[in-house]
């Protein structure tokens, strides 16, 4: 009985101390520069699952010899499938959506179950998400199965729209 007893309150005991070490639902909120640097994405929690949208942009404007008077304009969701949606500026736009907060095996959190839009191509991909350390997030996207995926470091930033003083 008494190794029962013993045995259970260090099964417990181990759990408490596995959930103290995962980082909480809220600690991947905040801006992050995306691998390639040119971009920067505003995590956020909405209605119980996290989000994110594009917030800042190194290039947010077509070029000088864009076609059909382009030229200067902001860069807009023009791959999207919904031809109504095309006029959609990418600044603002919801790049991902619908991540859960999972706590698994050996304290591993990871906000999954989410999707990832690629503006480039127009398509939503699955992915999930977790901390690599406090200032790195690592993004998985996957089409159907995850070990065909792919995996991006993204690193945590100041908000970009505030001006430095």
């Amino acid at each position: 009985m008494i190794r029962r007893f013993a045995l259970a309150t260090a099964l417990v005991v181990a759990s408490m101390t596995a959930l103290a070490d995962a980082p909480p639902p809220a600690a991947i909120v905040g801006f992050w520069r995306t691998a390639k640097g040119g971009a920067v994405i505003h995590l956020v929690e909405e209605h119980g699952s996290f989000v994110a949208r594009l917030v800042w942009l190194e290039s947010d404007r077509y070029p000088a010899d864009a076609p059909r008077g382009m030229a200067g304009q902001p860069l807009l969701d023009r791959h999207n499938p919904d031809a109504s949606k095309r006029d959609r500026p990418l600044i603002g736009l919801r790049l991902i959506k619908g991540l859960d907060y999972r706590v698994r095996d050996n304290d591993r959190a990871r906000w999954e179950n989410g999707q990832v839009y690629d503006p480039g191509r127009g398509k939503w991909f699955d992915c999930y998400l977790w901390l690599a350390d406090h200032r790195h997030l690592k993004l998985h996207g996957y089409v159907g199965i995850p070990a065909l995926g792919r995996t991006t470091t993204w690193t945590r930033v100041p908000d970009p729209r505030v001006a430095a003083d």
